[in-house]
């Protein structure tokens, strides 16, 4: 298995306003499937849409693959993608409707008071950062796929704004595939800076792609076999790679960017 970059600390963005601290000692409702949800929540998150989608094209967002994407039509399952962006998600979100998608993202994130309730209408649920977290969200995340939902991770835990390189992948989300035994739909967003006049604009002037790969099914289950870590972590090395050529070829180098 190739060994990919940590984060550097330097690039993590810290959070410091995340005041309204979640106590998962509590019962604690990480997913809202009800009625009365939706119909509380459609008018926002309309509104939402639309702002998105003048996003979708103030980044001239583009969309490859879209057969992977339509071969999980009716079809619960998890999807991975690249964390390069503050907009990766929630296009994601707009690419996906109206089909839902929920989108994990880390325990400080939805303690940040308004933002909380954002992401909630986004469908977004938090990761307790407390090492029963992944025990905690596995009995949501089989009911969103069992449902027929998508269900979004972002492997690499961290956001790297602009950044085209892919890092160390954490083994969450391949393990819930195992648990759930359910397919991972992998996506990875390629950028590039848009040129005025034939020069480059500011960084964050940036052409967006989405490019969806082939899904990749988990080991089928074992008995008396916990989790088969070399087998699941081949399947985090083949989505890995995967996302690298991609990024690799948008760019036309051998080498990632970013």
């Amino acid at each position: 298995m190739k060994e990919r970059p940590e984060i550097p600390e330097e690039k993590i963005i810290e959070v410091k306003n995340n005041t309204k601290k979640i106590d998962f000692t509590k019962p604690y409702k990480f997913l809202y499937f009800e009625w009365w949800f939706y119909l509380l929540t459609l008018p926002i998150f309309m509104i939402a849409y639309v702002l998105v989608a003048f996003s979708a094209v103030f980044f001239g967002l583009r969309v490859k693959g879209r057969k992977h994407f339509r071969s999980m039509r009716g079809k619960g399952f998890i999807t991975v993608s690249n964390h390069c962006h503050f907009f990766d998600t929630v296009l994601a979100n707009f690419v996906y409707f109206p089909r839902r998608i929920y989108i994990s993202v880390v325990q400080r994130n939805f303690e940040v008071p308004f933002v909380r309730w954002v992401l909630r209408v986004l469908k977004a649920f938090p990761i307790p950062a407390s090492p029963v977290g992944f025990k905690m969200i596995t009995e949501p995340v089989g009911e969103a796929i069992r449902r027929g939902h998508a269900v979004l991770f972002l492997p690499e835990g961290e956001l790297v704004h602009l950044s085209q390189t892919i890092h160390r992948f954490r083994p969450g989300a391949f393990y819930q595939s195992y648990i759930h035994q359910t397919p991972i739909l992998p996506m990875v967003y390629t950028m590039r800076r848009r040129k005025f006049f034939g020069k480059e604009m500011g960084p964050n002037w940036v052409r967006m792609t989405l490019n969806f790969g082939a899904p990749v099914a988990p080991p089928p289950k074992q008995e008396g076999v916990l989790f088969p870590k070399e087998a699941l972590d081949e399947m985090a090395e083949e989505i890995a790679s995967w996302m690298e050529k991609v990024i690799a070829e948008y760019h036309g180098t051998g080498e990632q960017k970013g």
